[in-house]
């Protein structure tokens, strides 16, 4: 028997009714006319794995989803299909473990199934499947996924970099970490934004994968590229430089941070350039493949912006602020914790 809407979940594993339902959401497998015949053997109720279809080389994440619960089913797919693609590749296959606390209602378990299903429609991967249970071990909902991508040309990790290069910014620095703040912190925030901004501020969690970026950019020769999250885009440049044995000289004035970002910024004191930001993807190429690769993703409205160049100064990462330099900040942990 099914429960209702309203009712709790039950320690243990999901029962078998509402499992085989909520199950509708993932690929349906080799029988389906749509882009999921890749899956041979999709998620059902008592099968204990899937079976796909391959590439000769792939790429394999994983990453929980641990720091909120709201909208915890887009973050899981967003996270693991933007490390996919900051290695060069297209993310395919996702699996999740989901653990629900005591007390869990059948609604809210819902709400999570859809946020995934609705999030990998839109980054082009497909949930094949993973584990779902009402655990005492948890005292809130937590997701962890792992994701497999197909290579199809050399990876783009962030020991790439080469001098002489330039390095490209998708979207907006601290996109992430600006929806978390409004989230988080709603009454301040709308009070400073005004309830438009702060509105449009809300709907930029649907920003936060950077499949398109991914897709436009399969074409390109990119040599590196990250996913800036902790630390914010300097972190990554800095994690960048390092793996790669660079110097980089960062233009703050070409660097994209929208007014909503700088406003939260400035009245919590904190840095955006330390501030999450999955939804921007951060990669480095030679002169004529940077202007390309940001024009087709203005174009696509993507949005990009060239905000450095790579030198042979091992280490040495500058920021250029209008005509002055000084060291790029490193952030340790997060601008973010320091709203806790």
């Amino acid at each position: 028997m099914l429960l209702t809407m309203k009712e709790t979940l039950a320690e243990g594993k999901v029962p078998p009714a509402l499992l085989k339902k909520l199950l509708k959401h993932t690929a349906r497998g080799s029988n389906s006319q749509g882009n999921d015949a890749g899956v041979i053997v999709g998620a059902a109720a008592g099968e204990d794995a899937a079976v796909v279809r391959g590439a000769p080389s792939l790429v394999i994440t994983a990453d929980p989803i641990t720091f909120t619960e709201i909208y915890i089913g887009t973050y899981a797919v967003a996270v693991n299909s933007n490390d996919i693609v900051a290695m060069g590749g297209r993310p395919h296959y996702l699996t999740t473990t989901i653990l629900l606390p005591l007390g869990t209602q059948r609604s809210r378990l819902e709400q999570v199934f859809k946020e995934i299903q609705e999030a990998a429609a839109a980054s082009g991967i497909l949930w094949v499947g993973g584990h779902t249970e009402v655990s005492p071990a948890v005292n809130r909902i937590v997701v962890s996924a792992q994701a497999v991508g197909f290579l199809k040309k050399n990876p783009t990790t962030t020991a790439n970099a080469r001098p002489g290069e330039l390095l490209v910014m998708s979207k907006w620095a601290g996109l992430e970490g600006s929806t978390l703040i409004a989230r988080e912190r709603p009454e301040e925030a709308r009070k400073l934004l005004g309830p438009k901004k702060f509105r449009e501020v809300l709907s930029w969690i649907k920003k936060i994968s950077v499949a398109a970026e991914g897709r436009i950019l399969e074409p390109v020769a990119v040599g590196a590229a990250h996913d800036p999250t902790e630390g914010g885009i300097a972190t990554s440049i800095h994690e960048i430089a390092s793996r790669s044995r660079v110097g980089v000289r960062v233009f703050l004035e070409k660097i994209t941070i929208r007014t909503p970002t700088k406003q939260l910024c400035a009245f919590f004191d904190l840095d955006p350039l330390g501030l999450l930001s999955s939804g921007t993807l951060l990669f480095t190429c030679s002169p004529g493949e940077a202007d390309k690769a940001c024009r087709t993703l203005i174009e696509t409205g993507v949005g990009a912006a060239i905000i450095g160049e790579i030198t042979n100064n091992p280490d040495q990462v500058d920021l250029i602020d209008h005509g002055r330099s000084r060291p790029l900040p490193f952030f340790v942990r997060d601008e973010l914790i320091k709203l806790q």
